[in-house]
């Protein structure tokens, strides 16, 4: 277009003190700008209507601009000039016609719109690795369903976590009423996070056809008490034929379903065993020895069902390391052990003694929780599902004062 201009600017620079005027809808511009001797022919004003209808033309001082999008009402009055130097202008313009005409149709700059609110950046997936303020109420609501054992709350997203994420993500996908099957891969995203935040939220439970590392310990259980002979670590006919047996014999609903009530009774020191399982007289633990496999589990994954020797959770800790140490007692959850009789029951916590076990409530106070082994005046060994693994730690710390429910002496 600068091109086109300077061209223009070349052919009028001898035209004389040219004035113009933009008048709208006034005046007779085919008079104004066309020679008074008729040329044969269209006149320019004729070829610049069927070029461009909708151009406006503005010559000040021997310079001709050209801007598209003007109406055909408006009109140019050009004063102090001869005939001749009207014929110059027409011929200026004439010749740039074809320049002009590709000018005049380039489409007008359009209105911009307005500039759109800034969409909120979507908060990231939680996934293992990561740590963010966001995984503590993560962890707090797993721990509420019994998707991982009560503990303090972090903000880093370990294998522990992942975990308990896998076995909601498993439960949503067995609840028919929530019409939803869901990736089985520990991530935390948008709609699993929905879900879990809901008041639809299913509560840990194990039922036909699931599998799993937690399956084979519920399995064993049955089996330690004579009521199914191996561990599958499928949840199939037989299993579900022993649960029903189980539920019967200890007076709960036989659905064969392992919920709360069912999963707490089949670890409780009460729980009724199978008739065809032989009396076996109780022993106790010895201390020195018990200790010496606590400490010798530290840093030992978290797992939530586990009962070693490599991973635990913290029931399965304190079962493992009484059986190590002579004890025949049987796997119970931190609740059951917090309920068996046999055991010296200390309810202050600043009265326990190296080898007890502390029992703590959940976050709600709705249950006994959590539970460790005492191996001196403030320090316990337990398997954290927050930290994710077998850990050495104070048990005077205003969290766990406040959680204190009781302890118990297995020696």
């Amino acid at each position: 277009m600068s091109d086109i201009i300077r061209r223009i600017q070349k052919k009028f620079r001898r035209v004389r003190h040219s004035k113009t005027k933009i008048m709208n809808g006034k005046g007779n511009a085919r008079k104004l700008i066309t020679p008074n001797k008729k040329p044969k022919g269209p006149t320019l004003w004729d070829r610049l209507l069927a070029a461009a209808p909708r151009a406006k033309v503005m010559i000040m001082s021997g310079t001709a601009l050209l801007l598209a999008g003007a109406t055909i009402g408006t009109t140019f009055a050009i004063r102090g000039c001869s005939s001749e130097d009207k014929a110059r202008m027409a011929y200026a313009v004439e010749e740039a016609e074809s320049g002009i005409t590709s000018i005049l149709h380039v489409e007008p700059t359009p209105t911009p719109s307005p500039t759109p609110e800034p969409s909120p950046t979507p908060e990231p997936i939680l996934h293992r690795g990561i740590t963010s303020e966001r995984v503590i109420p993560l962890q707090e609501r797993l721990m509420e369903l019994g998707y991982m054992d009560s503990d303090t709350p972090t903000d880093f997203f370990g294998p522990a976590t992942e975990h308990g994420v896998e076995l909601f993500q498993r439960q949503v996908s067995f609840t028919e009423a929530l019409g939803i099957k869901l990736d089985m891969d520990g991530w935390a995203g948008e709609q699993t996070l929905s879900i879990l935040m809901s008041d639809s939220a299913p509560k840990y439970c194990v039922k036909e056809g699931m599998e799993g590392e937690d399956v084979s310990q519920m399995q064993k259980q049955l089996v330690d008490m004579g009521y199914m002979r191996k561990t599958t670590g499928y949840y199939g006919d037989e299993t579900k034929a022993a649960m029903k047996d189980f539920q019967s014999r200890n007076g709960l609903s036989a659905d064969g379903l392992a919920g709360e009530k069912t999963y707490d009774m089949l670890y409780s020191p009460k729980a009724k065993e199978s008739p065809k399982k032989a009396a076996q007289k109780k022993t106790k633990a010895n201390i020195s020895k018990m200790i010496e496999v606590a400490r010798s589990k530290l840093g030992c994954k978290y797992i939530l069902g586990n009962t070693g020797p490599k991973s635990f959770d913290c029931s399965g800790l304190v079962y493992y390391c009484l059986k190590q140490a002579g004890s025949n007692r049987r796997r119970l959850t931190a609740a059951g052990y917090s309920q068996v009789d046999d055991w010296e029951k200390i309810s202050d916590i600043n009265k326990l003694r190296k080898g007890d076990l502390i029992c703590f409530y959940s976050d709600n106070y709705s249950k006994i929780g959590h539970i460790g082994i005492v191996i001196s005046s403030s320090m316990m060994i337990d398997a954290s599902s927050s930290n994710g693994k077998v850990v050495r730690r104070e048990y005077k710390t205003t969290y766990w004062k406040k959680h204190f429910y009781c302890g118990r002496r297995p020696w």
